[in-house]
């Protein structure tokens, strides 16, 4: 005669469903780590990749001085924002002073000098897609707004606004 509970115990069942979310946060599944408000940590993205301009961004508002870190930034807009004397103004004396005051918020010293954790990452058209970058100092993820370039080669480059 068979003695034994053949019923899995509760720590049997948290075991099991802790593996089955590991399994899938070790595979990659974008999908189910946003929902589970687990980032991805960003260390050696592709180069010319929308995580790459990102960390470009970051890079470039560690600088000094001002002229140097301005010159790099700038380089990242989208030409429609460059070509707009009254936009490129905005960017310069606002949102980029804006993004060096707090740019250590979103530094993740895991992913390196300018390695960040990315929470999400939508694809909101072929041509434009917005990141989302935890910054310490908030709950909600920052936005990172990138638009292909044409007049870039149809390099990724940031538009409205990016982690400022």
């Amino acid at each position: 005669m068979d003695t034994m509970n053949r019923t899995p115990d509760l720590t049997t069942r948290i075991l099991v469903a802790l593996l089955i979310a590991s399994v899938f946060v070790a595979t990659g599944c974008q999908q189910i780590r946003e929902q589970l408000g687990i980032g991805e940590i960003v260390s050696t993205p592709e180069k010319e990749s929308p995580e790459w301009v990102a960390q470009r961004v970051l890079e470039a508002a560690t600088k000094e001085p001002f002229s140097e870190a301005w010159a790099s930034y700038s380089s990242y807009l989208h030409s429609s924002e460059q070509g707009s004397p009254a936009a490129l103004k905005d960017w310069e004396t606002m949102r980029f002073p804006a993004l060096r005051r707090k740019h250590t918020c979103f530094l993740n010293s895991e992913g390196g000098d300018y390695g960040y954790e990315l929470m999400e990452r939508k694809e909101r058209k072929a041509d434009y897609i917005e990141l989302r970058i935890k910054c310490k100092t908030t709950d909600m993820p920052t936005p990172c707004h990138l638009k292909k370039d044409p007049e870039a080669g149809g390099k990724w480059r940031v538009v409205y606004g990016c982690m400022n």
